[in-house]
């Protein structure tokens, strides 16, 4: 199924200068690369958008983490786009990654600092893509 999904490349990925090689990750898997743009989250914007992770224990890292630096938002689309992204992320904890994903290849500072945020599933991905749209 045809799917649009975002990634956010998150600030200490751009600040390390990874953009263009990430972006080529998912255009050299066949994804459309449909818009991006370079984005700044306020502290309020970053915790609004990662809202389902509020009273968690790295929550104020990541809404640190986010407002801590410009990030580029990726609209991608493809054939089952949400699952291709989330897989060549890979793990969310940039250690437990697979060596070949975005995450273990671009291995950032870790934790909350991993180079990229991509849509869980199509409902995020809706949800998501809305909030960003302002910024594109």
């Amino acid at each position: 199924m045809l799917e649009r999904t975002l990634v956010l490349i998150k600030p200490d990925a751009v600040f390390s200068g990874w953009t263009d090689d990430i972006i080529k990750r998912y255009v050299d898997a066949g994804l459309t690369l449909v818009r991006h743009g370079m984005i700044l989250f306020t502290h309020e914007q970053a915790r609004a958008f990662y809202a389902e992770h509020e009273g968690k224990p790295f929550m104020n890292g990541l809404v640190l983490g986010m407002g801590s630096g410009p990030s580029v938002a990726l609209v991608l689309e493809g054939e089952d786009a949400i699952a291709r992204v989330r897989k060549m992320n890979g793990a969310t904890d940039p250690y437990k990654a697979d060596v070949g994903t975005i995450r273990r290849d671009f291995l950032s500072a870790g934790g909350v600092f991993n180079t990229v945020h991509g849509s869980a599933n199509e409902k995020d991905a809706g949800t998501e893509l809305w909030f960003i749209a302002n910024w594109l």
